[in-house]
């Protein structure tokens, strides 16, 4: 780990600034408690860490000799594979190589120190997604509607174990589920809300220790339910405890993991590393959140990325069951899995509206009830439409 480290270093310090790589943010997460990303762009010579606005979301494109970061995308619900800080990498990631070689750890230089003025506000941003679903059988269909905004805090702000300065980040947020389907009988016993809702608060903290080694910290409550019900199992505690490394200038590794507290899966391993050859492309080989993204073209006022995405969708709620001799509360899970083709709109300004829209194909569908029968339920493949805003 030593060798690995000292050759890091004689890398980072040895390259210039525009072959620097983007930190990642944290992984992109399901759509029903979902966070979307970003490709990496890096962001302007006079970046403001904690600015609001839509270029904390969506970051401007690269100029020669600037440094690259890893801002997070508009989000949807946010949520991990289930689960997500909402906005978890709206500030950078660590002082550029260059200025880290030359100030002691903990001892920013003075450009940075004075373009640091806090911004609670940090924006605001919300999506809507429909899974296709005409409700027959087991065709379930599900809109998918969600709002969040995201306030930053100083927390260990000038901290030697806070290169990044990282504030905490507060996402409180609001979500909507409204369920199609599926059909019940008396040999199918399946059966939904017509709508499921979600009120939580997201408290995240994405510091970089030293310059190669940081983490990325996350924690949430809320209340998932149909408010018919409102019983113990309504609560649900998430969270993540992810660390990176900075291998090269291009390479970064991530490890740790991710609590989902669902009622079928409960922990995910978050094992991979994201590849920034320049800043028209980027790879992120990360389970359970597998992107790829790519520059298309610029505008005066956007840049326009293609992305190919994967993840783990779903999330878990309690409601009343309305089958026949089965009239009682029961928790219960929906799960898929999702690769989507989608394209951003990134701002070029400090201020402006961002957005994005893909289509997806849905597979591995169930619907998993604590208190059967039955206890699991196949559903059919379909197609899922996702659009986002962000301002």
């Amino acid at each position: 780990m030593t060798l690995l480290a000292t050759v890091a270093l004689l890398l980072m310090a040895g390259r210039p600034a525009a072959a620097q790589t983007s930190y990642l943010p944290p992984p992109a997460s399901s759509s029903l408690d979902r966070l979307a990303q970003a490709p990496m762009t890096p962001p302007p010579p006079t970046w403001d860490a904690y600015a609001p606005q839509a270029t904390q979301v969506f970051p401007p494109p690269a100029s020669p000799g600037s440094s690259t970061w890893a801002p997070s995308a508009m989000s949807g619900q946010p949520g991990y594979p289930g689960y997500s800080p909402a906005a978890p990498s709206l500030v950078p990631g660590q002082p550029p190589p260059q200025q880290a070689s030359l100030f002691p750890a903990g001892y920013p230089s003075q450009s940075q120190t004075l373009q640091q003025t806090m911004h609670v506000f940090q924006g605001v941003r919300g999506s809507w997604a429909y899974l296709m679903g005409d409700g027959q059988d087991l065709n379930v269909g599900v809109n998918e509607l969600d709002t969040t905004a995201t306030f930053a805090l100083p927390f260990f702000h000038n901290s030697p174990v806070n290169l990044n300065h990282a504030p905490l980040l507060v996402t409180p947020g609001f979500g909507m589920q409204l369920w199609d389907g599926p059909e019940t009988s008396a040999t199918q016993l399946a059966d939904l809300p017509p709508n499921t809702y979600d009120v939580f608060i997201d408290t995240a903290w994405n510091p970089k220790f030293t310059p190669l080694f940081g983490a990325e910290l996350g924690i949430r409550v809320g209340i998932y339910t149909n408010w018919d019900v409102f019983v113990w199992q309504s609560w649900r505690l998430m969270g993540r405890a992810i660390g990176t490394l900075q291998m090269t200038p291009t390479w970064q590794a991530k490890a740790g993991i991710v609590y989902l507290d669902r009622n079928q899966v409960k922990l995910l391993p978050a094992l991979g590393a994201t590849w920034t050859p320049n800043d028209r492309s980027r790879y992120d080989i990360f389970f359970p959140s597998p992107r790829a993204s790519w520059k298309l073209t610029g505008t005066q006022r956007r840049d326009w990325w293609l992305y190919l995405s994967g993840e783990y969708g779903g999330g878990a709620w309690t409601f009343r069951r309305s089958t026949s001799n089965y009239n009682m509360i029961s928790p219960f899970d929906y799960n898929d899995i999702r690769i989507a083709l989608g394209t951003e709109a990134v701002p070029l300004s400090q201020t402006g509206l961002a957005g994005n829209f893909e289509v997806g194909y849905v597979f591995y569908r169930q619907l998993f009830y604590v208190d059967g029968p039955p206890q699991i339920v196949d559903l059919p493949s379909t197609i899922m439409f996702r659009l986002g805003l962000a301002y």
